[in-house]
């Protein structure tokens, strides 16, 4: 970026002003474009590690999270019947799953991305931030086509309806996704700057389970439990998510403002101890 500073005309305290010039844009949108091909690359190159060429290749990408879905949703059906206090089960398990799904991936697979490309730091224009941007991005991207893909051959064989307000579900899915993301953004960055953090992932993902609201709706709560687990973010996420589903049917509870405003400063907070951790990345 090209900057010019006016020189100081003499007078004593005068603070030099910067003056940006009209290329300046220009250039913030030509690096802006150079990343995202950078975050796109490592998409494809993530891709083609984990699923390669054989079998359906990167179909997979899509095939697998259907398969986990498409399961979760028989054993519930089977364990807990067509209808639970009102509601579809195939509806509940469909919404609860998906959006589980993608917490799960998105921070289990973001936290773990410095470490996996550390070396793909050799290279001028790949940033520590564009290997976890690449990961969310694809786990965005995959889970909710594996969740559209099992929608659809649910609503074609008659077992949900029709969506009742897509653009709720789609806002929700990218809320979630801003505050997974920020979330995993912290914790990649905590672990570079303290390895025993990496063992505490998997027992703190157990933990959060319960607090995403997959195996509840808060119309079931009692005041006391809905306003405390109102506090999560996450909960707020899943509630939109399958009021855009099921429509006003049934209650639902979240605040889309609230699950905005957290995933802004997870994502913010993210951002800055990332910067803070690069300083204690080591590339071999």
């Amino acid at each position: 970026m090209t900057i010019t500073e006016e020189r100081d005309d003499g007078r004593d305290g005068q603070v030099p002003r910067r003056v940006h010039s009209p290329g300046d844009f220009r250039d913030f949108l030509a690096k802006s474009a150079t990343q995202w091909r950078v975050v796109r690359a490592l998409m494809i190159r993530d891709i083609m590690s984990r699923y390669g060429r054989e079998n359906i290749g990167f179909l997979w990408l899509i095939g697998e999270p259907v398969l986990l879905i498409g399961g979760i949703i028989v054993l519930w059906s089977i364990m807990k019947g067509a209808v639970t206090h009102g509601v579809s089960m195939i509806s509940f398990a469909l919404t609860s799953y998906s959006m589980l799904t993608l917490w799960r991936h998105i921070v289990g697979r973001g936290t773990n991305a410095l470490k996996l490309n550390t070396g793909l730091l050799f290279h001028q224009n790949v940033r520590v931030l564009d290997t976890i941007l690449a990961q969310i991005l694809t786990e965005f991207i995959s889970t909710f086509l594996s969740f559209l893909f099992c929608y659809l051959l649910l609503y074609l064989f008659g077992f949900v309806d029709f969506v009742d307000d897509p653009l709720l579900m789609v806002i929700a899915w990218a809320l979630m996704t801003l505050f997974a993301g920020g979330f995993a953004l912290c914790l990649g960055a905590l672990i570079e700057v303290s390895k025993p953090v990496e063992r505490m992932i998997q027992p703190l993902m157990y933990f959060t389970l319960p607090l995403t609201g997959s195996f509840y709706m808060l119309d079931w709560m009692p005041q006391r439990v809905r306003d405390f687990l109102l506090l999560f973010p996450m909960v707020h996420a899943q509630e939109m998510f399958r009021a855009g589903f099921m429509g006003p049917r049934f209650s639902f509870y979240y605040d889309g403002w609230y699950l905005f405003a957290w995933g802004i400063i997870a994502f913010s907070l993210g951002l800055t101890f990332i910067k803070r951790a690069e300083r204690n990345l080591h590339v071999a």
